[in-house]
């Protein structure tokens, strides 16, 4: 008896008390024009009963497409990721959080893409979703292109800040391999210190003609129905910095302090210098519009004197022409 491949893609749907949203990103998988898929679905310490019900409304549909993993405390968001993945055997890797969206044609684009190409993984265009719940409701209330400048993802770029979210991405599995998997020691910001890590060796694509990925936020929203890149600010600034530094140290721990030391006592002067020059323009500045002020208020007496004389020179004339008047009568 011969065992039937694996689906070519592994769904990795991580959620925690979102009924509501999970519903929605269930019905959004099963809209995908390729069937070739298993979902896992990783339940992060929430309620049993937000998920499992949920599941069962499309057992059907999904069959033996679909495994559930119930994590009894939350573990957060990498931990869920890596469970996801270590649960399945595929070709290739999707995180698909409960809260967000893809075009139907999404996985039959990104695998022809990756059918063609070396990429490690490819991205996808994507749509800001800006969405509120009402009374269990989703109601959309404004779009926006995510990063509509992007025409590529570099290493350059991303060494700014994450230019691709999970839903955006699809990657092949083997990436696992050689660079690991994601950080279980960081609660937020994550999948950009994977991608830091996997565009240090390998390049992703991207499919930029039209949006494939929605990415939904709730501004408004607070506690399980938020989104971390929103409630969680401040962690995500602090964990930036921490990632930042730990990958400093790994490059010093290589190649030394020397060039960083010269690199930034020159970026130091050379701020020194463009703040003098700032200072500078600033002084002169100041001169100009004081000199401008000056030469206003001397303007501004001419004109008075002017107006004096001539009220003068008027009166004077009257005077003479009513003289003449009386002398010759």
């Amino acid at each position: 008896m011969t065992t039937a491949p694996p689906p070519p893609v592994a769904i990795i749907m991580r959620s925690r008390n979102r009924s509501l949203l999970l519903d929605r990103a269930l019905r959004d998988v099963l809209g995908q024009t390729v069937t070739g898929w298993t979902l896992v679905v990783v339940n992060d310490g929430g309620n049993r009963d937000e998920v499992d019900p949920v599941v069962d409304r499309y057992r059907s549909q999904l069959g033996d497409r679909i495994q559930v993993i119930h994590h009894d405390t939350s573990l957060g968001m990498e931990a869920a990721s890596n469970a996801g993945i270590r649960a399945s055997d595929s070709e290739f890797i999707a995180i698909h959080d409960d809260d967000d969206e893809w075009h139907p044609a999404f996985l039959e684009r990104t695998l022809a893409h990756l059918a063609q190409h070396d990429d490690a993984g490819v991205a996808v265009r994507t749509e800001l979703v800006f969405e509120r719940i009402t009374s269990g409701r989703i109601e959309e209330v404004s779009r926006e292109i995510f990063q509509p400048e992007l025409q590529a993802v570099t290493l350059f770029d991303t060494l700014r800040h994450n230019r691709c979210v999970p839903i955006s991405i699809l990657y092949r599995r083997s990436v696992h391999e050689q660079i690991g998997y994601y950080d279980e020691s960081l609660s937020v910001v994550g999948d950009w210190e994977f991608q830091l890590r996997l565009l240090q060796r390998h390049t992703l694509g991207f499919l930029g003609e039209e949006p494939l990925a929605y990415w939904n936020q709730r501004t408004e929203a607070t506690g399980d129905l938020g989104n971390s890149v929103i409630i969680g600010d401040a962690e995500h600034k602090r964990l930036d910095k921490q990632v930042r530094e730990n990958h400093l140290r790994d490059h010093v721990g290589q190649a030394g302090l020397g060039a960083l030391l010269y690199q930034t006592a020159y970026q130091q002067r050379e701020y020194d210098l463009l703040h003098d020059r700032h200072a500078y323009s600033d002084d002169l500045l100041r001169q100009i519009l004081d000199a401008n002020r000056q030469l206003s208020d001397r303007v501004q007496l001419l004109e008075e004197a002017v107006t004096d004389a001539s009220l003068v020179s008027l009166l004077r004339r009257r005077y003479r022409r009513l003289k003449d008047r009386v002398l010759h009568r």
